[in-house]
């Protein structure tokens, strides 16, 4: 993957950093199309993007959520919920493109832009952080 999250945004754990970096990758399609000032029809990019940033997380969550349990994660549940959350509200942006026309798409990546970078990036320093050192702590109990 060419792409790396900054430092601060790591969790420490190689391939969950990794999987955030391809999210944040994804994030960056939408903001390159938001750009393109030469695309006058950008509902097929932006069903793909959306799709894809679907699909990943998806897979991420899946990953994430197991690696939680195999140390028994305290906020297991509360963690789930939040990852439910995001898709919900994913799955409403992407309800919004069946009402999609050439005025309003940049607003939708607007909006779906705004809601991925704060999402992410408060998700990464607060929960998958919290996450992160939990799994720490389990991993040298029997040291």
């Amino acid at each position: 993957m060419d792409y790396k999250i900054p430092a601060e945004y790591e969790l420490g754990i190689p391939y969950l950093d990794e999987q955030h970096a391809q999210l944040v990758a994804l994030t960056d399609q939408a903001q390159t199309l938001l750009k393109d000032d030469s695309t006058i029809h950008k509902l097929e990019q932006l069903t793909e993007i959306l799709r894809g940033i679907q699909d990943y997380t998806v897979y991420h969550f899946t990953e994430e959520e197991a690696f939680m349990e195999t140390f028994s994660y305290s906020r297991l549940d509360a963690h789930k919920k939040l990852h439910a959350d995001f898709i919900k509200r994913l799955e409403k942006i992407n309800g919004k493109l069946s009402d999609i026309s050439p005025s309003t798409q940049d607003a939708v990546l607007e909006e779906l832009l705004g809601y991925l970078r704060n999402w992410l990036f408060e998700h990464i320093l607060s929960a998958d952080k919290i996450m992160a050192e939990e799994s720490l702590s389990f991993a040298f109990e029997d040291l």
